[in-house]
């Protein structure tokens, strides 16, 4: 580990997914801003990932495998940021990755903006097939877009956007685990962020791509044929945000024309429940998704919970237990 502070710190939480994993260190190591460190932050990985990490010899990413698993992100984001030295901090979920300009776009903007926390929209990769994924029938949608540049709770904006004046951090405190609330981890901190009454904006380039596995059924016991073809797309075809941007562009004209033409009852619907339940509960101080989550969910944490089994993660983690 270099012994100067690095200007920006990345943590990156992660469970047994060390394929995946390397897209996304890669990512960062391919940053048009190089003075980063990358902390690496294991919920007691069984797998390979020390070895994958190491494997990139590069000092400024280091691994930490935690003794005890917390079962989702909240504990390795804290022991990430507790290990934290860079004057900005930054997250990227394992999944995920990373355009090249992210850290330098949004740094500059924090400045720019005279921000606390700023994010980008993110391009999110929709489930594709195998076939579809060879011929290039990609799809995509725009994440993390607010009706203004400021932070608006009722959106959801993944942690890997984010980047923020670590100072702001360790006033915002330590990201709260999944049993004690309705909703994510990442969306109660970005709330209690918010509620702080820092300044939040968007940075409005979207410069992150999103694989997120809660949208793939089994994700943690599938490969990563996804993720090999978008890195490759992201470090090797200058235009391939573009061509992502216009897929996205053309999928959300689609989407605006089903509310348009009356061919999204359903989704109407539940947009007339969730504007009351939600001005509700940001009336009483509490996250707008939490009603709606508390009435499909029930308790605290079993929001998360049905991710794991969606995914896969939750039997993967019952066999990694029994195995040590």
């Amino acid at each position: 580990m270099p012994s100067s502070a690095p200007l920006v710190s990345v943590v990156i939480a992660t469970y047994n997914r060390s394929r995946i994993l390397a897209h996304a260190i890669e990512s960062v190591r391919r940053s048009t801003l190089a003075d980063w460190e990358l902390i690496v932050v294991g919920d007691r990985c069984t797998d390979d990932t020390a070895g994958v990490v190491a494997a990139f010899g590069d000092p400024r990413v280091s691994f930490v495998n935690l003794a005890v698993n917390a079962g989702e992100q909240s504990g390795p984001n804290n022991e990430g940021v507790a290990r934290a030295r860079g004057e900005y901090l930054a997250f990227l979920n394992h999944d995920d990755l990373y355009f090249a300009d992210h850290l330098e776009r949004a740094i500059a903007h924090l400045g720019r903006e005279a921000a606390d926390l700023v994010w980008s929209p993110l391009l999110v990769a929709l489930p594709t097939t195998a076939d579809d994924l060879a011929r290039r029938a990609w799809r995509f949608r725009l994440s993390g877009v607010t009706a203004g540049d400021d932070y608006d709770p009722r959106v959801f904006v993944f942690a890997s956007a984010w980047v923020m004046r670590r100072e702001f951090a360790a006033r915002v405190g330590r990201w709260r685990p999944a049993r004690e609330t309705f909703v994510t981890s990442s969306q109660d901190w970005l709330f209690r962020a918010w509620r702080t009454g820092a300044r939040l904006r968007m940075l409005p380039t979207p410069t992150v791509l999103a694989v997120p596995a809660s949208a793939r059924d089994g994700s943690y016991l599938d490969g990563s044929r996804e993720h090999d073809c978008y890195a490759a797309q992201m470090r090797d075809v200058p235009g391939f945000r573009d061509e992502a941007l216009a897929l996205a562009a053309l999928a959300g004209e689609r989407e605006a024309n089903r509310y348009r033409f009356g061919l999204a009852l359903s989704e109407t619907l539940r947009a007339l429940v969730f504007r009351p339940a939600s001005a509700l509960a940001l009336a009483v101080g509490a996250h707008p998704h939490a009603p709606l989550a508390a009435l499909r969910y029930g308790r605290r944490g079993n929001l998360v919970s049905a991710l794991r089994r969606r995914t896969g993660l939750r039997g993967l983690r019952a066999k990694g237990e029994e195995r040590d």
